[in-house]
Parts: C-alpha cells; sequence; structure tokens
C-alpha cells in the first residue's frame, strides 16, 4: 500500500476541522516528505475545506530507541505559540512555508 493510499484509509477515522464529518473519501496531495515525517494537503469530500496536516512516520521498531523527536518531549506551549506567531505573519509560499524552522 503506497502512503497516499494508507492516509486516505485512515482518514476515515477522523473528522474535518470545518464541517465535523468524517473524512472518508477525502482527497490528499502529498506537499513533502522527508526525515520521518510527510506534510500532506486534505481537502474535505464533503464541505470542500481544505487543510495542511504534518504527519510522523514511525517505523515498526526502533533498534536505538525512541525516534529524536519523541525523546525530546511533547511539544511545549511556548514552541507553539512561535508557530502560530510565525504562521500569522507568514505570507511565502508553501515550499518556504515546509523549510521553516524556529530560531533557537
Amino acid at each position: 500500500m503506497n502512503l497516499i493510499a494508507l492516509i486516505k484509509e485512515r482518514a476515515k477515522y477522523y473528522k474535518c476541522l470545518a464541517c465535523s464529518q468524517a473524512l472518508a473519501d477525502c482527497q490528499v496531495k502529498l506537499l513533502n516528505e522527508a526525515d520521518g515525517h510527510c506534510t500532506v494537503e486534505v481537502t474535505c469530500a464533503n464541505c470542500g475545506v481544505s487543510f495542511v496536516a504534518v504527519l510522523l512516520l514511525k517505523k515498526a521498531k526502533h533498534p536505538d530507541g525512541l525516534p529524536k523527536a519523541a525523546s525530546e518531549g511533547p511539544i511545549s506551549s511556548d514552541e507553539l505559540l512561535d508557530v502560530h506567531e510565525y504562521m500569522k505573519a507568514f505570507s511565502g509560499s508553501m515550499k518556504e512555508l515546509t523549510r521553516w524552522r524556529p530560531a533557537r
């Protein structure tokens, strides 16, 4: 099963952010895939609203322990606010957006 087919099969278990209907039969477009994650654009089959989702691609087993992101712990509220502020002011392309890394 390819990645898009897998995402579409799993989408039926999630609800649209706009209309709250199941995302069964949604359209999925792969925008970026790298470093254990992918960015997809999902379009609801019911209301037509599109949104971008970043998905962690988890391997079956991790012989070296947890993936780096998991070992760093959950996303902090400060990190979430950083992303929110960046997105509020962002006016570039999707390609530019997927390359953004917060200042540390």
